[in-house]
């Protein structure tokens, strides 16, 4: 299956699916980063990072090449952070938690007061103390 991130990587393709051309922002031995054409509409500067070798999802991705990536999104997040007041960093990891692109990808996204997003939209659910209780208990069982 063709993978338009791994196309970029490899130099196959040139061009995203809207004809801009692809130009990496930086590049490190296992990620690059590139300007993104999703941009919110109350900011400017959408920087995607991604693995260059193909991985579909976070927990696929070596720890060495892990800490590689998150330390080209701290990069970003810090050259973004010269010009805007804060970053939102996001993975959508697989197709329920809306990732598209089938190649896992950092989103940084620049941030400013008042500027109208909201990626906590989500509806809460209050949990009583004996809830919560079990929830932790099945949770923490994974852990050991």
């Amino acid at each position: 299956m063709a993978c338009i991130f791994c196309d970029f990587v490899s130099g196959e393709q040139k061009r995203n699916m809207n004809g801009y051309l692809f130009k990496p922002l930086h590049e490190t031995k296992s990620s690059l980063s590139f300007l993104s054409i999703d941009f919110p509409a109350t900011e400017k500067g959408h920087i995607l990072v991604i693995p260059k070798k193909h991985y579909k999802n976070l927990e696929e991705v070596p720890s060495i090449i892990l800490k590689d990536l998150m330390q080209e999104v701290q990069l970003v997040s810090s050259i973004l952070r010269k010009t805007h007041a804060g970053t939102n960093i996001l993975v959508n990891n697989g197709e329920a938690a809306g990732q598209q692109v089938m190649h896992l990808h950092f989103h940084v996204i620049p941030r400013n007061p008042k500027d109208g997003m909201d990626f906590e939209h989500f509806e809460r659910k209050e949990l009583t103390l004996q809830q919560y209780g079990i929830l932790y208990r099945k949770l923490k069982k994974e852990f050991n």
